[in-house]
C-alpha cells in the first residue's frame, strides 16, 4: 500500500512540476515552490516527500506549499521547518483536501497540556493561510482556532495576551514595530503606499479589504471650537445585502499622523490618475479616486472615460487588490528585523510575526485594557453584535499585571529616545539652503531642520524621535516640551488613562535628551571660549 501511495504521489508531483515558482528564503537561498525539497539555508531543508504516506489531495498539497512559501521567505529557516513538521503532524489527524474543525479537535486531543504550544505554533500559519484566500482551511476551523485557549510553552503559564504567533502584540512589540516602520519609511526602505497601509492597519484595526476600498473623499476634517478633528469614513466589510461601498463605519478622531499619511497617499493617487490620462481633476472627481489604486489595471486604460466606465461597472477593479495588500505586508514582514522575547527557537528569540489579523486583535485588546465595553469594541471592529468580542474583554489578572509592569518602567530607554543630530545653527544643517527643511513649533518659531529630502507626514512633535531631525542649539526646545506636557495633562484631566498617555513618553524623553545635549554643548563652547581667551 505504501509503495502504491508513493507511486501515486510521484505521478502527482511530476504533473505539478510542470509549473515553476521560484522564491528566496530569508537566508537568500533560492527554492522552487513546486519542488519536492526546499533548501532554505545551510542547515535546514523541507522535504515534501514526507507527505507521501498521508496521500493528500494534490491540489491541497500545492496550496499548502503556496501558503508555507511566504513563511519560508519571511521568517527564519528553523521556524519554517517547525511549521512544516507541526502542520504535517496535524495532517495525520485525517486531513485529505481541507482542514476542518474535526481535524483541529482530533489533533489537539493527541497533545498533552505541555505540548499544546505545538498547535499554537501553527495557529498563526493556518489563519494566515485562510486570510490569503488560498483554499485548504475551512472557515469553521478558523473560528475554532480563534476561540481555543492553549497553554504556552512555559511551564504552567498561559499566554496572557494571546498566542505570540497569532495573538495581540504586547506593548513592547507595538512600540518597537511602530518605531521601526517610521524609521524604515524615513530611510526609504518602504514606499509611501507601504507606510500608509501598514499605519492604517495598525492604528484602525480595520480589515484589509476595508482599506482597499477607501476613496479620497473618505478623509474628513471637522472644525469644532477652533480645533481640527479628523474622521475616517471606512467602507464596511461583511455586511449582508450591502454592495461595494454600500455602507460605512465612521471612525471619529483618528490620529493626525494617520490622516496626514493617508492624505499624502491620496494626493499621490490623484497625481497618478492626472499624469496617466493627461487631465486635471475637479474636486468631485478627486473625491472618487481610490486612495490605494490598482496600478496595473490603470495602466491598461487609455483615457479617463474608460476609467470612469470601469469604476462604474466593476468598482473594485480600480482599487488595490487584497492579494496585493497581502504581498505588501509579507514584504514588510520579511524586511522587519525585530525579534520577540515571547518566542524562543534553538536558544534564540524568534521573529516578530507581522500580519493584519494581529493588528486587529491588538486594536481590540488595547480597547479592552482601557475598559471599553463589549458594544464599543464590536462597533469599532464593525461587528453587528458582541458575540465575537468576548475574547478581548476577558480582562484577567494576568493582563492587569502586564499593564502594571509596562507602566512601572519606561519602555524606551532615555538615551535611545533621541536619535537625530544636534547642530549649532542652521548653517550646519544638511539642507541649510532649503527653507522648506525648517521645523517650527506651534508658535511658528524654528527649532531645527529636517535632513530628509522628500515628503514626511510626521508633525513637529514627532520630529524629536526621528533620526533625520537636526535640532538647533539655541532653539526654544523647552517651550516644545512644556506644550507637550500641558497637552498630556489636559488629556489626563479629561479622563484619559495612563495606558493612553504613555504613548507620549518617548517624545517627551527625546525632547529632554535634546535639552540636555544643548546644555552640555553650551558648556563645551563656554569652556572653549574661556580657553581661547
Amino acid at each position: 500500500m505504501l509503495a502504491k501511495a508513493n507511486r501515486l504521489q510521484g505521478a502527482k508531483r511530476a504533473k505539478a512540476k510542470t509549473k515553476s515558482d521560484k522564491r528566496r528564503s530569508k537566508a537568500n537561498y533560492e527554492f522552487d515552490v513546486y519542488d519536492d525539497v526546499w533548501r532554505l539555508d545551510a542547515n535546514h531543508s523541507l522535504n515534501f516527500k514526507l507527505l507521501a504516506p498521508l496521500n493528500l489531495d494534490s491540489r491541497f498539497e500545492i496550496n499548502f506549499k503556496l501558503a508555507l512559501a511566504d513563511y519560508a521567505c519571511e521568517f527564519s529557516s528553523g521556524y519554517a521547518r517547525g511549521i512544516f513538521l507541526c502542520t504535517r503532524a496535524l495532517f495525520t489527524a485525517g486531513v485529505k483536501d481541507t482542514i476542518n474543525e474535526s481535524h483541529i479537535i482530533n489533533y489537539k486531543a493527541t497533545l498533552t497540556k505541555g505540548a499544546e504550544y505545538k498547535l499554537g505554533y501553527i495557529r498563526a500559519f493556518l489563519l494566515d493561510w485562510f486570510d490569503k484566500e488560498i483554499k485548504g482551511v475551512d472557515k469553521k476551523a478558523v473560528e475554532l482556532l480563534n476561540s481555543l485557549k492553549l497553554s504556552g510553552n512555559e511551564k504552567g503559564r498561559a499566554v496572557a495576551l494571546g498566542c505570540p504567533y497569532s495573538g495581540a502584540y504586547t506593548f513592547e512589540e507595538q512600540a518597537a514595530f511602530i518605531n521601526w516602520y517610521v524609521d524604515a519609511y524615513t530611510e526609504k526602505l518602504i514606499s509611501l503606499t507601504d507606510y500608509a497601509l501598514i499605519m492604517a492597519l495598525q492604528q484602525t484595526g480595520a480589515r484589509p479589504v476595508q482599506l482597499t476600498h477607501l476613496y479620497c473623499g473618505d478623509l474628513i476634517t471637522r472644525h469644532e471650537e477652533g480645533v481640527d478633528h479628523f474622521d475616517l469614513q471606512l467602507p464596511n466589510a461583511k455586511k449582508r445585502n450591502a454592495g461595494f461601498r454600500g455602507s460605512f463605519q465612521i471612525k471619529k478622531d483618528v490620529g493626525e499622523d494617520l490622516m496626514l499619511v493617508l492624505t499624502a497617499q491620496a494626493k499621490q493617487s490623484i497625481k497618478t490618475i492626472e499624469t496617466h490620462f493627461g487631465i486635471k481633476l475637479n474636486s468631485q472627481q478627486k473625491s472618487q479616486i481610490p486612495i490605494f489604486l490598482n496600478a496595473r489595471e490603470i495602466s491598461n486604460l487609455s483615457d479617463f472615460n474608460a476609467f470612469r466606465q470601469l469604476q462604474k461597472n466593476m468598482p473594485d477593479a480600480v482599487c488595490i487588490r487584497k492579494t496585493d495588500v497581502g504581498s505588501l505586508v509579507s514584504r514588510i514582514a520579511k524586511l522587519c528585523p525585530l525579534k520577540t522575547t515571547r518566542i524562543k527557537l534553538d536558544g534564540e528569540f524568534g521573529d516578530l510575526h507581522i500580519n493584519p489579523r494581529r493588528f486587529r486583535y491588538t486594536h481590540a485588546t488595547n480597547m479592552a485594557m482601557l475598559g471599553a465595553s463589549d458594544y464599543a469594541i464590536a462597533e469599532e471592529l464593525g461587528h453587528s453584535d458582541t458575540q465575537q468580542v468576548k475574547v478581548y474583554t476577558e480582562f484577567n489578572e494576568d493582563m492587569a499585571d502586564r499593564i502594571d509592569a509596562a507602566l512601572a518602567s519606561d519602555l524606551t530607554p532615555l538615551a535611545q529616545a533621541f536619535s537625530g543630530t544636534l547642530i549649532d545653527s542652521e548653517k550646519d544643517a544638511i539642507r541649510a539652503n532649503d527653507p522648506r527643511s525648517r521645523i517650527n513649533n506651534n508658535d511658528g518659531n524654528p527649532v531645527g531642520n529636517c535632513g530628509k529630502f522628500g515628503f514626511c507626514a510626521n508633525g513637529t512633535i514627532h520630529c524629536y524621535t526621528c533620526n533625520k531631525f537636526q535640532p538647533w542649539l539655541n532653539a526654544p526646545h523647552t517651550e516644545v516640551l512644556n506644550t507637550l506636557v500641558s497637552e498630556v495633562d489636559r488629556k489626563r484631566q479629561m479622563g484619559a488613562s495612563e495606558f493612553v498617555l504613555q504613548a507620549s513618553n518617548r517624545t517627551i524623553n527625546a525632547i529632554k535628551v535634546v535639552i540636555d545635549k544643548c546644555e552640555a554643548r553650551k558648556q563645551e563652547l563656554e569652556k572653549g571660549g574661556a580657553l581661547n581667551g
